[in-house]
């Protein structure tokens, strides 16, 4: 049997944009796959470089959005790291602050990656079975850790020495815990929600929807339900049919019962820290940081590199305008997902679940770093196929 080379070509892009895309769903903060000092997520981002610069060579064009990302990218982190240099900051914590944000020039493989209507099947298709996969591990970790056939003690003494202690968040001492991956696991929920009816769907939806709860993420929870609101508006909530209307009420009711009765560490002090580096950034404020921000590498007291609260981070180093700048991109994939009327409840899951990530950010980074990133640009390629404005120069 002969195969071309350019079929085989595309099998081969496809087997690595799987790989790559369940690294990203699964793998939380990149941490629970390491090589010596690198990351599988890290070693991803080169070969996929690499892949889309032979495809370059090979087709001599590139997508127009990913050469006006990459500008604009490009002189913020010069003009940034010039003004922490100014303000003093050490260039190793300018690196710091450089070096999550240049995920966003993985703009560049997902754009050649995402060509077609059957690789945003395959692309959402691998985000909820990720979900559920995900979902479905922690009940089952929580059940076992509930009949002491795993003993908590020797679990997090796992969990912390081999997997990843910077990736892994417990809440208390009773088993419960968060994973930075976790984040996917609610986009991927989103994505069920607006899928089409199927006998699994529904099912999915109670298992996921139960992790969340399980997962003791109070910003999980409040930011999943305030995307809701906002998207399609009290009176709208009210027109839903009685079973959708129970299940949320019961879904509502089983969140407050569940966060005021068990131990899910100590919420206070995590509060108090938050408050705490408002306070230190406010108290740096001047005429210039107002505007442009202290620069890259210049930290606060208690925080000296990355903050719990993206926007408060990117109003500290970048000012005002660093908070526009995020604004236009979120402005542009509204556009982007207001510019046709087809395939609508995919548009809508991407773009919820876009929102879903700046709302979690105003409790912890997320826009701002790979996780976040990550999906955003997935939906700038998105976009792009589904408006067929993808062009190439």
């Amino acid at each position: 049997m002969n195969i071309s080379l350019a079929h085989l070509t595309r099998i081969l892009i496809t087997f690595f944009f799987s790989i790559t895309l369940l690294e990203l769903f699964l793998c939380g903060g990149g941490r629970v796959l390491e090589f010596g000092p690198l990351t599988f997520r890290i070693i991803l981002f080169i070969f996929n470089l690499l892949i889309v610069i032979l495809l370059w060579i090979q087709t001599g064009k590139t997508p127009s959005i990913c050469l006006i990302l990459s500008v604009i990218v490009t002189l913020v982190f010069i003009i940034y790291s010039f003004i922490g240099w100014f303000d003093g900051a050490p260039f190793s914590l300018i690196l710091e602050d450089i070096k999550p944000l240049s995920y966003f020039y993985s703009i560049f493989f997902f754009s050649f990656f995402i060509d077609s209507n059957s690789r945003i099947r395959l692309l959402i298709s691998l985000l909820r079975k990720s979900s559920l996969l995900m979902a479905s591990a922690y009940i089952i970790i929580q059940i076992l850790l509930y009949f002491n056939v795993i003993v908590f003690t020797e679990f997090y003494q796992f969990v912390n020495t081999k997997v990843s202690s910077s990736d892994f968040m417990f809440r208390g001492n009773q088993g419960l815990f968060s994973y930075k991956g976790f984040v996917y696991m609610i986009i991927g929920l989103i994505f069920w929600i607006h899928s089409d009816k199927t006998k699994r769907k529904n099912i999915a939806i109670l298992i996921i929807s139960m992790a969340m709860i399980l997962s003791g993420t109070r910003g999980f929870v409040v930011m999943f339900f305030l995307v809701y609101a906002m998207f399609y508006g009290i009176p709208l909530i009210l027109k839903l049919n009685l079973k959708v209307l129970f299940l949320a009420v019961i879904m509502f009711v089983t969140c407050i019962y569940f966060f005021a009765n068990f131990d899910l560490g100590n919420k206070i002090q995590s509060d108090s820290k938050r408050i705490e580096q408002v306070n230190q950034v406010v108290e740096r404020v001047n005429l210039k940081s107002l505007f442009i921000g202290h620069g890259f590498g210049v930290g606060i007291p208690v925080r000296k590199i990355h903050m719990e609260i993206g926007y408060l981070e990117v109003f500290h180093k970048q000012g005002v305008v660093g908070l526009f700048l995020w604004g236009i991109l979120l402005t542009y994939i509204y556009n982007q997902y207001k510019k046709r009327s087809n395939s609508i409840k995919t548009r809508k899951a991407f773009f919820i679940s876009v929102i879903f990530v700046f709302l979690l950010s105003i409790t912890n980074p997320y826009f701002n770093n790979p996780i976040g990133i990550s999906f955003i640009i997935i939906t700038i390629s998105t976009y792009a196929v589904l408006n067929k404005s993808q062009k190439f120069i």
